[in-house]
């Protein structure tokens, strides 16, 4: 009987949800939906305007031009924006009026943003396309839209310049218990390397998270500092003193943004405080970072009088205690657009950040200045893939550089943001002859010269698939680029795809699935011009697993399975001395079958 009472309770209160969410005026969820886009809180705005889009204005401009907005600023989701953007386009006018809801139209700026979504799923040719769709539609007073737009063009050609020229980069996912199912990102190391800060997305904020070396190398499972801050999950940590007793952080709200500093003392971190009034000003400071002294501070803002938007300033300690007043690094450094997350390394010689106005592929890109007598001097791109059309924040060099953090989202991660240590040690190649100095040949000993063998630095990594499911994601294209290249440029080279899943489902179903997984990647080669004739796919179902799909004690491991869902590549008719293969370890050693 009071099983039977709960249970009524239960469906009553779930009846009384229900009807009250049915009840909800479609003005307040528009109205919400509204208030959230101007906070930028971009998730919480998709919800509400995706609830308009349901309640009879799914084809209606706004809503939808609304939405790809949305979809277009949530890291992970933004080739979504494409659809609802491309139908809101339809329908663009020069009338638009904002925050109604019967408003009919969509802005012209809704091909700005469509060319910007085609341009992070690297879909360049359209992006080009959509952008001087825009410009053709604007006033000739719109002159700062123009060049925006222009911008937008140029940075595409950068993109493609970049995109065919690959720096050789391994990146090497940090294994459990830093990264996770939750989003982990903002990673920053102290200059000893024994205490690592980063964020985690959870449940209605952002937690603050601290790991400590251990013996072993490892890192320590990650304590939540956020209580010991007294943040109210508004506070991002940004720098981190070299002995690892400093942390430098950011507080944010709808209107401002200060820099706040906290200490570790007596087993735990006090309470973060403002840092200084020549520090902070009424305006937006977003980042800051210390040298390895501590006796300077690295910072964004953008108070009145520098050289664009967000500008990078630096501050020195004084010896009263207080902080100087603040220099700007100036044009060299600074553009008339954002720049953002500045870091020196250990010795003092290389400033990396983050900028919207050097030579860029798009959004923001990472770039390097090196220190000479005059100062910071020509920002160069750390290029792709490093560097990409997205919006790229936040690379974080420790020591002198050789190694680095950053924060990716990329298949064979465990959550949406990952944290990956950036190596660029090249994979081990076959030496190539010295040149030596020797008397120049008659013509006809010279044409029998050849050119010494170059071998090709391939990496070969997994493609790997969502859960019962075939497509394959923008990441996913940009990485089958390099064996269209591989194939293009070498007629002999053939391609056998081999197709896996993971163990949960029937047998035959998961057989079919390989071979479809396969295949998907096939009909991408062949569209770009690589005859079928080259191509062997192949399925194993669940047959060759890489990963345990299950715990000792029989439970199921979701983290082991999704990198059973995969599709390798075997490469054939090409010379062992021309091509080194090098095939990428993505599981993680606690997953990998013994």
């Amino acid at each position: 009987m009071k099983q039977l009472l709960l249970f009524t309770v239960f469906l009553g209160m779930t009846l009384s949800v229900c009807a009250q969410k049915r009840d909800v005026p479609l003005k307040e969820y528009f109205a919400d939906a509204e208030f959230f886009l101007a906070a930028e809180e971009y998730v919480d705005a998709l919800h509400d305007f995706i609830e308009v889009s349901k309640r009879g204005y799914e084809n209606n401009a706004n809503i939808n031009y609304k939405i790809g907005v949305c979809y277009l600023n949530i890291p992970g989701q933004k080739n979504k924006s494409i659809e609802y953007l491309t139908k809101a386009s339809l329908s663009a006018s020069s009338k638009y009026v904002a925050s109604t809801l019967n408003e009919q139209f969509a802005p012209l700026d809704v091909y700005l943003y469509l060319g910007n979504a085609y341009r992070v799923v690297n879909n360049l040719d359209k992006a080009i396309e959509t952008y001087n769709v825009y410009i053709s539609l604007l006033p000739d007073v719109a002159k700062e839209e123009k060049g925006y737009a222009n911008k937008q063009i140029e940075a595409c050609n950068i993109a493609r310049e970049y995109m065919n020229n690959p720096i050789y980069v391994k990146f090497n996912l940090l294994p459990s218990p830093i990264n996770s199912s939750l989003s982990n990102h903002n990673c920053i190391v102290s200059g000893d390397g024994n205490i690592m800060v980063f964020m985690t997305k959870l449940p209605f904020y952002e937690a603050i998270l601290m790991s400590n070396k251990k013996s072993d190398g490892n890192w320590s499972r990650p304590i939540n500092i956020t209580p010991q801050l007294m943040s109210d999950g508004d506070q991002w940590a940004t720098g981190i003193s070299y002995d690892g007793k400093t942390l430098l952080l950011t507080r944010e709200d709808e209107f401002d943004s200060d820099i706040l500093i906290s200490k570790f003392e007596n087993g735990q971190w006090t309470k973060s405080e403002p840092i200084s009034a020549n520090i902070n000003s009424r305006f937006w400071e977003s980042h800051a970072s210390f040298s390895r002294d501590g006796n300077t501070i690295y910072f964004t803002s953008n108070r009145s009088g520098g050289v664009g938007e967000m500008d990078i300033y630096s501050s020195i300690l004084q010896e009263n205690g207080e902080w100087g007043a603040p220099k700007n690094l100036g044009k060299g450094i600074n553009t008339s657009l954002n720049e953002d997350s500045p870091f020196v390394t250990m010795d003092g010689k290389s400033l990396y950040f983050s900028s919207q106005g050097h030579k860029n592929m798009g959004g923001y890109d990472f770039f390097v200045a090196h220190l000479n007598d005059t100062g910071w001097a020509n920002p160069e791109n750390l290029l792709y893939p490093l560097s990409t059309t997205d919006e790229d924040l936040l690379y974080f060099p420790w020591d002198t550089g050789q190694v680095a953090y950053m924060q990716r989202i990329a298949d064979g991660g465990l959550g949406s943001w990952d944290i990956y240590m950036v190596d660029f040690t090249p994979p081990p190649t076959a030496e190539e002859p010295i040149a030596e100095v020797t008397p120049v040949p008659m013509e006809s000993e010279a044409s029998k010269i050849q050119e010494p063998t170059r071998v090709f630095e391939l990496e070969v990594s997994p493609i790997l698939f969502g859960f019962d499911n075939s497509a394959l994601s923008p990441q996913t294209l940009a990485e089958l680029d390099k064996y269209i290249k591989l194939m293009k440029d070498n007629p002999t080279v053939k391609l056998t795809i081999v197709g896996n899943t993971d163990a949960l489902g029937p047998e035959e179903y998961n057989q079919s699935l390989s071979v479809r997984r396969a295949v998907s990647i096939m009909k991408i080669l062949t569209k770009k011009g690589i005859d079928a004739s080259r191509i062997e796919v192949i399925g194993m179902g669940e047959t060759q697993p890489v990963a345990i799909n299950a715990n000792p004690d029989g439970s199921d491991n979701p983290e082991g399975r999704a990198f059973n869902r995969r599709a390798e590549f075997k490469i054939t008719g090409i010379d062992e001395k021309t091509l080194l293969i090098k095939r990428a370890e993505i599981v993680p050693p606690q997953l990998r079958i013994k």
